[in-house]
């Protein structure tokens, strides 16, 4: 029996962080990935540390050629996976946002997926196993202070996936997002650093009372692009260690329920 070609992906931002971390699972998994990254020196670094299954591409999602171009490496293959994770964050209150700022996070964020996804139909239409996943946040479900651009963006992803999902389905092409929570990554860590994020805080409203990691996401999304996710599309894999399900105001941990009173019933829900 002929052995089945090597899937091809594409991953955005994938020269660090999450973006990394999910080519590395992608080809470690089989696949060869084109490594896109707007810093070419670093997405070159990033290829060469995942070997031969790895392509280095200097590519900026804001732009329609810089897109095209990155596509036209595949050489005549069809593209199997599509992931777009490219992102940016600003940090302001709403009532001083920047303009430009704003501007440039609505680009990279939301058309850089529009942009992708769009060049990608056609190669993704000859793969049998087609497949794009998207990153989303918790911010598309949380009202992040200081972050509307990037909130308001990430909501906007989701109605992409769901839009997306419904007309290509008939094409054979799955579209899914993931909402990763807090991760260990060095943009969560700027995020303690100015101040805008409160580690103790999150801690406490996340009931696996961790962070996540970046191979934890890279695993949610190949999942997604896999044969195992088949009969998956237009979904929201939230991989976030339960924070944005949590809605308990106490003090972990939990005070003990009292037999004698209400059986544990907050009376406020009786």
């Amino acid at each position: 029996m002929p052995r089945e070609p090597r899937r091809t992906a594409l991953v955005t931002g994938g020269a660090q962080g999450l973006g990394l971390a999910v080519a590395t699972r992608l080809v470690a998994d089989g696949h060869d990935v084109l490594l896109g990254d707007v810093d070419g020196a670093a997405a070159e670094r990033a290829a060469a540390g995942l070997g031969p299954a790895a392509t280095a591409l200097a590519m900026d999602v804001t732009s329609d050629a810089d897109v095209a171009a990155a596509l036209e490496r595949l050489d005549g293959r069809p593209l199997d996976v599509l992931v777009n994770n490219a992102g940016i964050i600003s940090r302001r209150p709403a009532a001083e946002i920047d303009t430009g700022d704003w501007e440039r996070e609505l680009a990279v964020n939301l058309g850089g997926v529009m942009r992708c996804s769009r060049a990608g139909f056609p190669h993704l239409a000859r793969s049998e196993h087609a497949a794009v996943v998207n990153l989303a946040s918790v911010g598309s479900t949380f009202g992040l202070p200081q972050r509307l651009g990037y909130s308001t963006t990430k909501s906007g992803v989701l109605g992409l996936t769901r839009t997306l999902a419904a007309e290509w389905g008939p094409h054979g092409i799955r579209v899914n997002a993931v909402a990763p929570g807090y991760i260990e990554t060095t943009l969560m860590r700027s995020g303690f650093a100015s101040g805008a994020l409160d580690e103790g805080r999150l801690l406490d409203r996340t009931p696996l009372g961790r962070f996540g990691t970046a191979d934890e996401i890279a695993g949610a999304v190949a999942f997604l692009v896999s044969d195992d996710a088949s009969f998956v599309t237009g979904a929201v894999l939230r991989v976030d260690g339960g924070i944005t399900i949590d809605g308990s105001f106490h003090a972990r941990p939990y005070p003990a329920t009292d037999p004698d009173t209400n059986h544990g019933t907050d009376p406020g829900t009786r």
